[in-house]
């Protein structure tokens, strides 16, 4: 278990520093992901154990509540419009990519729909080993999409002129005082033990959030945390996501590649549609607002903003509202226009 872990985390370094030395964004999460998936397609067996994986969740959970202050906390008066747009931005996704699984690769309407989902990655799975649908594919596409949001978005968004350099600059000129930083992660722990307890989603993460922002937002700590105490966060996360392949065949990888990318990119787009007008009424960056509507998972775009210099509770919150929406969109969703013996798997 130890020398796995090791290994996993080694292949991961590796990718992160080689994602650095060659400027890309988002190097220490995007870069893991990369090299951890492709050694464990290749065959490596690698591995992230659970308690190391949410012990990265809740540090890197805390230092996204050190970012919780009156001024941030009152931008969340905007989120009732938002959270509008992305319930509109989630049927059109679902619907969109749907119809390009079943019309131009020729899925059957299960797995389309199932593979189209943005998102909530067990509960889908979960549905998909009780349905008709063809599961393997449908664990391919959900997986592809949440690695490559990960390891092409940050690009992506360097493309259009948006790097963490161009987002608000922090208050690193602050001393870091050790003292703060440990009460930071113990009130964070005890924040993801209480969501752990209520069996919210992304416990962990968003549950340390809450509890280390408190301490923040009511002026009680106020210790900046440095860039580099993120790292080993960053490449925890990056070499999880990457794990997610091991064991898959990789000639049905290769097979369901195509299906992946182009339902990716549809996905993608719509959600750029939707996250353009809403970000002009907002008065927010398009960058945001299409991080907070992409379809990958809660955990990771939440990480992703933070990487991005965005503001990880907008983006999380909204991933965290999708999550709950879909729990009730997704038993319609399967229904809607399907013959009865369909319908009843």
């Amino acid at each position: 278990m130890l020398g796995r872990l090791l290994l996993t985390l080694t292949v991961g370094i590796v990718g992160g520093l080689i994602f650095f030395l060659l400027g890309l964004p988002a190097a220490w999460l995007s870069g893991p992901a990369v090299s951890v998936a492709g050694a464990s397609i290749a065959g490596l067996q690698l591995s992230i154990p659970n308690p190391v994986r949410q012990a990265a969740f809740i540090f890197l959970g805390s230092t996204m509540g050190s970012a919780m202050t009156p001024e941030t906390l009152a931008l969340m008066a905007r989120w009732p419009i938002s959270i509008a747009g992305l319930a509109a931005c989630v049927v059109g996704i679902m619907i969109c990519c749907s119809a390009y699984l079943q019309y131009v690769h020729g899925y059957d309407r299960i797995t389309a729909r199932l593979a189209s989902v943005p998102g909530a990655l067990p509960y889908v799975l979960a549905l998909a080993a009780e349905s008709r649908g063809d599961q393997y594919r449908i664990t391919i596409i959900q997986i592809f999409r949440l690695a490559a949001l990960l390891i092409f978005l940050p690009s992506v968004l360097a493309l259009f002129g948006y790097t963490a350099e161009s987002a608000p600059p922090e208050h690193h000129a602050a001393p870091v005082r050790l003292t703060e930083v440990v009460l930071m992660l113990l009130g964070g722990a005890a924040g993801a033990y209480v969501f752990t307890r209520i069996q919210a989603p992304a416990a962990s993460l968003f549950g340390s959030m809450v509890g280390a922002g408190l301490l923040y937002a009511t002026g009680t700590l106020s210790s900046p945390i440095p860039d580099w105490l993120l790292l080993p966060g960053f490449v925890v996360i990056g070499a999880t996501v990457g794990t997610n392949f091991s064991g898959i065949d990789r000639y049905l990888i290769f097979d369901t590649l195509l299906a992946s990318i182009g339902s990716l990119l549809v996905g993608a787009a719509v959600a750029f549609v939707f996250a353009v007008p809403i970000a002009w009424l907002l008065g927010l960056t398009v960058a945001q607002l299409w991080l907070a509507y992409s379809p990958g998972g809660v955990d990771v775009m939440t990480i992703m903003a933070m990487a991005l210099g965005l503001d990880p509770a907008f983006v999380g919150g909204h991933h965290v509202a999708r999550f709950i929406g879909l729990g009730f969109i997704v038993p319609i969703w399967l229904r809607i226009g399907m013959p009865r013996q369909e319908r009843d798997q």
